[in-house]
Protein backbone atom coordinates (compact mmCIF):
# COMPACT_ATOMS: atom_id res chain seq x y z
CA UNK A 1 0.00 0.00 0.00
CA UNK A 2 0.89 3.69 -0.51
CA UNK A 3 2.53 5.10 2.72
CA UNK A 4 1.93 9.54 2.94
CA UNK A 5 4.65 10.66 4.69
CA UNK A 6 3.24 13.58 5.58
CA UNK A 7 0.77 11.33 7.53
CA UNK A 8 0.81 9.55 10.47
CA UNK A 9 1.24 5.99 10.34
CA UNK A 10 -0.94 3.69 12.65
CA UNK A 11 0.06 0.02 12.54
CA UNK A 12 -2.78 -2.85 14.32
CA UNK A 13 -0.98 -5.91 14.84
CA UNK A 14 -2.89 -9.18 13.74
CA UNK A 15 -2.25 -12.88 15.02
CA UNK A 16 -3.97 -16.26 15.22
CA UNK A 17 -7.11 -16.62 16.45
CA UNK A 18 -7.61 -13.01 17.51
CA UNK A 19 -10.70 -11.07 18.33
CA UNK A 20 -11.50 -9.57 14.49
CA UNK A 21 -13.31 -6.89 16.06
CA UNK A 22 -10.96 -5.67 18.28
CA UNK A 23 -8.90 -4.46 15.08
CA UNK A 24 -10.86 -4.05 12.52
CA UNK A 25 -13.74 -1.73 14.04
CA UNK A 26 -10.75 0.67 14.68
CA UNK A 27 -9.48 0.18 11.47
CA UNK A 28 -12.87 1.03 10.09
CA UNK A 29 -13.19 4.20 12.00
CA UNK A 30 -9.39 5.22 11.12
CA UNK A 31 -9.73 4.65 7.58
CA UNK A 32 -12.73 6.18 6.85
CA UNK A 33 -10.87 9.35 8.44
CA UNK A 34 -8.67 9.24 5.93
CA UNK A 35 -6.39 11.49 7.89
CA UNK A 36 -4.00 8.29 8.55
CA UNK A 37 -1.91 5.30 6.79
CA UNK A 38 -3.68 2.94 8.43
CA UNK A 39 -2.21 -0.72 7.76
CA UNK A 40 -2.55 -3.99 9.52
CA UNK A 41 0.80 -6.21 10.55
CA UNK A 42 1.92 -10.05 11.68
CA UNK A 43 4.66 -11.80 12.28
CA UNK A 44 4.30 -12.95 8.94
CA UNK A 45 2.32 -11.72 6.20
CA UNK A 46 0.42 -14.63 5.44
CA UNK A 47 -3.39 -15.17 6.22
CA UNK A 48 -4.57 -15.59 9.57
CA UNK A 49 -7.84 -17.25 11.38
CA UNK A 50 -9.48 -15.21 13.66
CA UNK A 51 -12.55 -16.00 16.08
CA UNK A 52 -14.83 -15.08 13.42
CA UNK A 53 -13.75 -17.89 11.47
CA UNK A 54 -12.86 -15.35 8.73
CA UNK A 55 -9.28 -15.15 7.68
CA UNK A 56 -7.55 -12.08 8.52
CA UNK A 57 -4.75 -10.96 5.56
CA UNK A 58 -1.56 -8.82 7.19
CA UNK A 59 -0.55 -6.12 5.02
CA UNK A 60 3.36 -6.85 6.44
CA UNK A 61 5.06 -8.68 8.27
CA UNK A 62 7.54 -8.47 11.60
CA UNK A 63 10.48 -8.44 8.14
CA UNK A 64 9.01 -5.61 6.10
CA UNK A 65 6.66 -3.84 8.57
CA UNK A 66 6.88 0.52 7.66
CA UNK A 67 7.64 2.68 10.06
CA UNK A 68 4.86 2.90 13.12
CA UNK A 69 3.81 5.97 14.79
CA UNK A 70 1.05 4.72 16.14
CA UNK A 71 0.94 0.99 17.46
CA UNK A 72 -2.21 -0.71 18.09
CA UNK A 73 -2.37 -4.19 20.15
CA UNK A 74 -6.12 -5.71 19.77
CA UNK A 75 -6.94 -8.48 21.70
CA UNK A 76 -8.39 -11.98 21.93
CA UNK A 77 -9.98 -14.49 24.14
CA UNK A 78 -6.40 -15.89 25.05
CA UNK A 79 -3.91 -13.88 24.04
CA UNK A 80 -1.21 -16.41 25.91
CA UNK A 81 0.29 -17.55 23.00
CA UNK A 82 1.32 -13.77 21.82
CA UNK A 83 2.55 -13.28 25.60
CA UNK A 84 4.69 -16.06 25.63
CA UNK A 85 6.31 -15.45 22.11
CA UNK A 86 9.26 -14.23 22.48
CA UNK A 87 9.88 -12.86 19.03
CA UNK A 88 6.37 -11.14 18.84
CA UNK A 89 6.95 -9.24 22.78
CA UNK A 90 10.20 -8.56 21.37
CA UNK A 91 9.38 -6.82 18.10
CA UNK A 92 6.70 -5.12 19.86
CA UNK A 93 8.63 -3.54 22.15
CA UNK A 94 11.35 -2.35 19.87
CA UNK A 95 8.04 -0.90 17.35
CA UNK A 96 6.87 0.90 20.94
CA UNK A 97 10.17 1.67 22.35
CA UNK A 98 10.12 3.90 18.94
CA UNK A 99 6.28 4.91 18.34
CA UNK A 100 4.96 7.96 19.44
CA UNK A 101 1.92 6.21 20.44
CA UNK A 102 1.49 3.20 22.56
CA UNK A 103 -2.43 1.67 22.67
CA UNK A 104 -4.51 -1.65 22.72
CA UNK A 105 -7.94 -2.70 22.79
CA UNK A 106 -9.38 -5.81 25.19
CA UNK A 107 -6.64 -8.25 26.48
CA UNK A 108 -4.41 -6.52 23.72
CA UNK A 109 -3.74 -4.11 26.96
CA UNK A 110 -1.54 -7.69 28.41
CA UNK A 111 0.30 -8.17 25.64
CA UNK A 112 1.43 -4.69 26.04
CA UNK A 113 2.14 -5.41 29.71
CA UNK A 114 4.04 -8.22 28.96
CA UNK A 115 6.82 -6.22 26.96
CA UNK A 116 7.04 -3.38 29.47
CA UNK A 117 5.30 -1.07 27.49
CA UNK A 118 3.31 -0.36 29.62
CA UNK A 119 5.22 -0.24 33.12
CA UNK A 120 4.33 2.88 34.94
CA UNK A 121 0.94 3.45 33.27
CA UNK A 122 -2.76 3.25 33.16
CA UNK A 123 -4.57 1.20 30.97
CA UNK A 124 -7.93 -0.35 30.47
CA UNK A 125 -8.69 -3.96 29.96
CA UNK A 126 -12.09 -6.00 29.44
CA UNK A 127 -13.41 -6.55 32.66
CA UNK A 128 -13.27 -9.85 32.93
CA UNK A 129 -9.53 -10.06 32.48
CA UNK A 130 -8.61 -7.41 35.35
CA UNK A 131 -7.44 -10.03 37.32
CA UNK A 132 -5.01 -11.11 34.82
CA UNK A 133 -3.53 -7.47 34.65
CA UNK A 134 -2.44 -8.29 38.70
CA UNK A 135 1.20 -10.35 37.36
CA UNK A 136 1.80 -6.57 36.24
CA UNK A 137 2.18 -4.67 39.59
CA UNK A 138 3.91 -1.76 37.79
CA UNK A 139 0.76 -1.11 35.56
CA UNK A 140 -2.46 0.29 36.66
CA UNK A 141 -6.04 -0.88 35.64
CA UNK A 142 -8.61 2.02 35.54
CA UNK A 143 -12.04 0.73 35.54
CA UNK A 144 -12.92 2.90 32.20
CA UNK A 145 -14.16 2.52 28.78
CA UNK A 146 -11.16 4.36 27.50
CA UNK A 147 -8.45 5.48 29.56
CA UNK A 148 -5.32 8.00 28.32
CA UNK A 149 -1.96 8.11 29.84
CA UNK A 150 0.01 10.33 28.25
CA UNK A 151 0.97 8.78 24.74
CA UNK A 152 -1.07 4.72 25.53
CA UNK A 153 -4.29 5.11 25.19
CA UNK A 154 -6.27 1.71 25.89
CA UNK A 155 -10.07 0.65 24.87
CA UNK A 156 -11.75 -1.70 27.39
CA UNK A 157 -13.38 -4.86 25.60
CA UNK A 158 -14.76 -5.34 22.42
CA UNK A 159 -16.95 -2.97 20.94
CA UNK A 160 -14.95 0.10 23.35
CA UNK A 161 -12.63 -0.39 20.66
CA UNK A 162 -15.24 2.34 18.38
CA UNK A 163 -14.60 4.76 21.62
CA UNK A 164 -10.91 4.23 21.63
CA UNK A 165 -10.66 4.66 17.52
CA UNK A 166 -12.89 8.64 17.88
CA UNK A 167 -10.52 9.14 20.58
CA UNK A 168 -7.51 8.70 18.38
CA UNK A 169 -8.96 10.38 15.80
CA UNK A 170 -9.76 13.92 18.40
CA UNK A 171 -6.01 13.41 19.50
CA UNK A 172 -4.65 13.86 16.21
CA UNK A 173 -7.34 15.23 14.15
CA UNK A 174 -8.77 17.10 16.66
CA UNK A 175 -12.08 17.00 18.27
CA UNK A 176 -14.01 18.11 15.11
CA UNK A 177 -13.20 15.84 13.16
CA UNK A 178 -14.10 12.82 15.77
CA UNK A 179 -17.58 14.82 15.82
CA UNK A 180 -18.34 14.98 12.00
CA UNK A 181 -17.30 11.58 11.80
CA UNK A 182 -19.36 9.99 14.44
CA UNK A 183 -21.87 11.81 12.74
CA UNK A 184 -21.09 10.19 9.45
CA UNK A 185 -21.01 6.55 10.77
CA UNK A 186 -23.80 7.21 12.45
CA UNK A 187 -22.33 6.61 16.06
CA UNK A 188 -25.53 6.24 18.61
CA UNK A 189 -25.69 3.21 20.28
CA UNK A 190 -28.94 2.00 21.75
CA UNK A 191 -28.07 -1.73 23.27
CA UNK A 192 -31.28 -3.47 23.04
CA UNK A 193 -30.63 -5.41 26.54
CA UNK A 194 -28.60 -2.82 28.33
CA UNK A 195 -26.74 -5.12 29.97
CA UNK A 196 -23.28 -4.19 28.28
CA UNK A 197 -21.69 -2.21 31.36
CA UNK A 198 -20.68 -4.59 33.76
CA UNK A 199 -20.69 -2.37 36.64
CA UNK A 200 -24.34 -2.19 36.56
CA UNK A 201 -25.09 -5.48 34.83
CA UNK A 202 -27.19 -8.24 36.85
CA UNK A 203 -24.53 -10.08 39.29
CA UNK A 204 -25.76 -13.60 38.45
CA UNK A 205 -25.15 -12.44 34.91
CA UNK A 206 -21.55 -11.08 35.46
CA UNK A 207 -20.68 -13.91 37.75
CA UNK A 208 -21.68 -16.48 34.67
CA UNK A 209 -19.51 -14.47 32.11
CA UNK A 210 -16.61 -14.34 34.50
CA UNK A 211 -16.89 -17.82 35.02
CA UNK A 212 -16.70 -18.70 31.60
CA UNK A 213 -13.40 -16.41 30.55
CA UNK A 214 -11.78 -17.80 33.58
CA UNK A 215 -12.44 -21.52 31.82
CA UNK A 216 -11.45 -19.90 28.41
CA UNK A 217 -8.36 -17.85 29.46
CA UNK A 218 -6.06 -20.58 30.93
CA UNK A 219 -2.51 -19.31 31.50
CA UNK A 220 -3.59 -15.88 31.73
CA UNK A 221 -5.05 -15.69 35.66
Amino acid sequence: MNIDPNKLSIGIFLYPNMTMLDAYGPLQVLAVSRQFNVFTFAKHAKPLPSDAHVDLLPHYGFADCPNIDVLIVPGSANPIEQIKDVEVISRLREIGDKAKYVTSVCTGSLILAETGLLDGYQTAVHWAYADALKKYPKVTHVNQRVVKDRNRISGGGVTSGLDFAFTLVAEFAGKGRAQALELLLEYDPQPPFNTGNHNTTPKALKAAVQSKVYEIGKGLF
